[in-house]
């Protein structure tokens, strides 16, 4: 069972050196006036060779999640396994659809439709589940199992144009104001369904999840304009404006995957080897495309001052291809710390720095 909470955090950067700071260059450079026409021209040019890369390529994205205090809880019985699970998970992506830089030498500023385009999710999640074994033969067995789970979704989306950002305000405020007003919240119920092979020193698996494949609405952008005033008018026409770049309605679909895991013991049991691969690809809330494949190296001391630990590497094959490292300890075999660290690397005020990172801590135990 859980005891306090298990919660994670990661962070994932868009290949583009300097994202964030070049968009704040920009919102600044937009708030001016009185330019003349030599920076004017200066400024063009300087944005508009980067402009088309950021669009295509800069990024960021913010991915969390919370078990319940007490949760995951399994019970064993002599029927079989009874599983009970409540968490809650959030992402954020903020990306930039871009529109070529202009000046008018009339009122002495620049010009752009271009725009942060900001998508975020929330996903609570109820479950309960069962499994047990069907086959046993000396140190074999087959077990199979199942869960039902209801889920919870609230799905937002932003545009906000960058003219329309004032001097002493930022997107992120702009977008907070405005996300409880276009959330969409909808509920659904579906369920996966597992069997799993063992033996004395190795086993293998199969899952099917999400079987139902449940349809959430995110809250719809770019309608009614006309109703609107000041800034939220602004970015409502915006966002029309890129309406053959992005949905203005948009349902995501959590779809259905299949996942192959297996894994080796070693060591008298105190070793393991472990893998799992995902057989089709599926789309996150925020719509980005994944499809993982993990493997993992642990080992139990089995002894109270030294800690358990592990390794692993994991490696999106769809989408953004990025690989991860990871490491992680178990102290007194309730206090679990992983930390992952990205691969590849993008550049941040002059630094190297991974483009994605992510840290882990849960507290449970077994009796």
């Amino acid at each position: 069972m859980g005891i306090l909470s298990s919660i994670g955090l990661s962070v994932e950067i868009g290949p583009v050196d300097n994202f964030a700071d070049e968009i704040e260059d920009l919102i600044d450079e937009l708030d001016r006036d009185e330019i003349s026409l030599s920076e004017g021209s200066a400024l063009v040019d300087r944005f508009n060779s980067i402009l088309p890369s950021i669009g295509k390529d800069g990024y960021l994205k913010v991915q969390s999640g919370v078990q319940l205090p007490l949760f995951p809880f399994l019970l064993r019985t002599g029927a079989g396994v009874f599983t009970f699970d409540a968490n809650i998970a959030a992402q954020g992506r903020l990306s930039v659809l871009d529109a070529p830089l202009t000046f008018n030498p009339v009122s002495e500023e620049l010009e752009t439709a271009s725009a942060a385009y900001v998508k975020g999710a929330t996903l609570s999640e109820l479950a309960i589940g069962f499994s047990r074994p069907v086959w046993t033969q000396q140190s074999s067995k087959l077990v199979v199992g199942g869960s039902v789970r209801y889920l919870r979704a609230a799905l937002s989306k932003q545009l906000v144009a960058l003219e329309s950002v004032a001097d002493d305000a930022d997107v992120a405020d702009i977008v907070k104001d405005a996300y409880d007003a276009n959330e969409r919240t909808s509920s659904a119920v579906t369920a996966d369904l597992g069997t799993i092979y063992s033996s004395a020193s190795y086993s293998l698996g199969l899952t099917l999840a999400n079987l139902t494949e449940p349809k959430f609405e995110y809250g719809a952008i770019g309608a009614d304009c006309a109703d609107m005033l000041g800034g939220a008018q602004y970015n409502c026409y915006t966002a029309r404006f890129f309406a053959n770049r992005i949905a203005l309605t948009e349902t995501w679909t959590l779809e259905r995957l299949a996942t192959v895991e297996g894994a080796l013991s070693f060591a008298g049991g105190a070793g393991t080897l472990s893998g799992s691969v995902d057989l089709n690809a599926v789309h996150d809330p925020v719509g980005d495309l994944t499809q993982g494949a993990h493997v993992a190296l642990g080992y139990k001391t089995k002894t109270a001052w030294l800690p358990d630990f592990r390794v692993g590497y994991r490696r999106n094959m769809a989408g953004t291809k990025l690989s991860t490292a990871s490491v992680g300890v178990t102290f007194f075999g309730a206090v679990h710390l992983d930390v992952a660290c990205g691969l590849e690397s993008t550049r941040i005020e002059g630094n190297s720095v991974p483009r994605t990172f992510g840290i882990n801590l849960g507290f449970e135990m077994s009796y």
